[in-house]
């Protein structure tokens, strides 16, 4: 229905048209350079900052072995209370290192879809039980995606199984990392 008050709408212009196109197009022949093989890649360095949500600063380096293996050690320190630790819980304060295997499918590691098993160990500073280490094994899923040869996005998540003095216990985590690809 057409009102009298509102003025009558105009069908965009060729220019405007063709300005639409070209950019979608630049677009999509530019992202075809960005997420090129990664040019002999082998390592891959970054920060989880999804493992924050947990109370974690993880910083994590990969070591392509094979253009389907990999190796990765992360060093992680749990310094403060995670969203998902009830207020008033004593929150342990750890570092520890882990090692994972990552299978990597679709593309060369250390870039494209890759899963893999985990195990680590820890250094606690504070617990209820005044144990002073904890193990945990897990496994984790994901995605690294390798932008103009050298930026790399890892998007993934999984989960374990950590005794940290309490017992095992089921821990999720999610893989949002930032990094470089060398």
């Amino acid at each position: 229905m057409h009102s009298d008050l509102a003025p009558p709408r105009r069908a965009p212009s060729f220019s405007f048209r063709f300005r639409r196109l070209l950019l979608i197009a630049t677009v999509g022949f530019s992202s075809q350079a960005a997420f090129a093989d990664g040019g002999g890649v082998k390592n891959a360095l970054l920060f989880n900052a999804g493992d924050l949500i947990n109370g974690l600063v993880t910083v994590e380096y990969e070591r392509a072995l094979a253009p389907v293996f990999g190796l990765a050690l992360g060093v992680s320190v749990a310094t403060f209370r995670g969203a998902f630790v009830p207020s008033g819980a004593l929150t342990p304060i750890w570092v520890g290192p882990e090692l994972s295997a990552r299978f990597h499918v679709i593309k060369d590691a250390p870039g494209g879809l890759w899963f893999g098993p985990s195990v680590n160990l820890v250094y606690l500073a504070n617990t209820a039980s005044g144990r002073a280490y904890g193990y945990g094994f897990g496994a984790a899923a994901g995605y690294n995606f390798i932008l103009f040869d050298h930026l790399l996005i890892q998007l993934g998540a999984g989960g374990g199984l950590n005794d940290y003095g309490n017992g095992l216990l089921w821990d999720a985590r999610l893989r949002i990392g930032v990094g470089i690809a060398f």
